[in-house]
């Protein structure tokens, strides 16, 4: 089963989790539940509903979560 490093950036704290899953998108409210809890608990419908989007020319995706102070950056590459 493929990994995926998911590092997330709100302000000026960035935190990362690796996931074993079967696809990035899936699991994504996971990996937000994993590192910024408080962002899941509150804002988790929003997470569930949020698009991953492929960057050209590698296996990684970004999305960005508007929130308040300080959005929430996602970026996720596979590992493996």
């Amino acid at each position: 089963m493929p990994g995926f490093s998911y590092s997330f950036t709100r302000g000026n704290e960035t935190k990362l989790t690796v996931l074993r899953k079967s696809n990035p998108q899936g699991w994504l409210i996971d990996a937000v539940r994993a590192t910024f809890p408080e962002v899941a608990a509150r804002r988790g419908n929003d997470i569930i509903r949020l698009r991953l989007e492929k960057m050209e020319g590698a296996e990684s995706w970004r999305a960005t979560l508007a929130d308040e102070p300080s959005d929430l950056v996602i970026s996720v590459s596979r590992t493996r």
